[in-house]
């Protein structure tokens, strides 16, 4: 579970958690006009640091850009604000929200006069999807992902999840743990705030970016943790070729790697010992607590 932190940056200064307020006219709040980031600092053996920081804000000013965005800070000054939010809060393993959104007040789709507020928000994040030391049930979506032709998925807008809550409450409904959608042609897209890997007759499989999904930050580091060893092959996943793989894992921010033990009935072998997907999420871990040589500018230590 979340819990909430002392202290936010907010408009470039600290305030109390309690004490950052806005409107509730806030033009945001009204049309889903923001964009936020979710990052992770882990504990390595030199101390804590932010998983690929450097990559996360690029992608923060990238969604900026496409939603018309002026953010009145460079990728510098957000980047030390994070790191500055995270030691002000003595926030140790954590999860990190740079959030920007219009702060107008007036009613009307359009800002005339932009107003943009920047935030960054420190919590704790247990465990976000699955069973402890097991996997997630998941469940084919009736709701389609919404196409780049209608919204950008390379960009993390606040309002375009509106469609990951419906499909995750449905899924959450039916009993199982998280949903997975399909694109409007019924081939294999993401989870509700998730990549998606399958894994037949060992090799790994992902839905290529030319499918309505983002270019998330855990799906490159599994796909570059695994080219010198077991290449991810990147393509159009039909669903038929979903639902008779041997394994399948989401991965992402919060997700980090969670096997998939069962899609809509079909069973999965993702969380059974010696499996691909076990292997990949022990990579994964070692790589984000500096066990292992990883790019320099993967590790930003606080």
């Amino acid at each position: 579970m979340a819990s909430e932190p002392e202290f936010i940056w907010f408009d470039g200064k600290f305030v109390k958690f309690d004490e950052a307020k806005v409107s509730l006219m806030t033009h945001a709040l009204h049309y889903g006009t923001g964009i936020f980031e979710g990052i992770r600092a882990y504990n390595t053996g030199n101390g804590l640091s932010v998983f690929r920081l450097a990559d996360h804000v690029r992608r923060f000013f990238q969604s900026a850009r496409i939603y018309r965005m002026e953010l009145k800070y460079t990728e510098k000054e957000i980047t030390e604000s994070i790191l500055e939010t995270v030691r002000k809060n003595n926030a140790g393993e954590c999860y990190i929200r740079p959030l920007a959104f219009y702060a107008n007040t007036a009613l009307g789709i359009h800002p005339r006069e932009p107003k943009i507020s920047v935030a960054i928000i420190t919590t704790k994040l247990n465990l976000y999807l699955g069973k402890e030391g097991g996997g997630a049930r998941v469940k084919i979506s009736p709701w389609r992902k919404i196409d780049n032709s209608s919204i950008p998925s390379m960009a993390k807008g606040t309002g375009q999840y509106l469609s990951s809550y419906l499909s995750s409450h449905d899924a959450k409904m039916d009993g199982y743990d998280e949903a997975l959608l399909l694109d409007k042609s019924g081939f294999v897209a993401e989870g509700p705030g998730e990549n998606v890997f399958t894994v037949k007759d060992g090799r790994i499989y992902t839905p290529s970016l030319e499918s309505p999904i983002l270019a998330g930050i855990t799906r490159d580091t599994v796909i570059k943790l695994m080219e010198k060893t077991n290449p991810v092959i990147e393509k159009r996943i039909g669903l038929s070729e979903l639902l008779t793989s041997d394994e399948a894992f989401f991965a992402g921010t919060a997700a980090e790697i969670t096997p998939i033990t069962e899609i809509s009935g079909y069973r999965l072998s993702s969380a059974e010992k010696g499996s691909v997907s076990l292997k990949i999420r022990e990579e994964y871990f070692n790589t984000v607590r500096g066990k292992k040589p990883v790019d320099k500018d993967w590790l930003a230590y606080v």
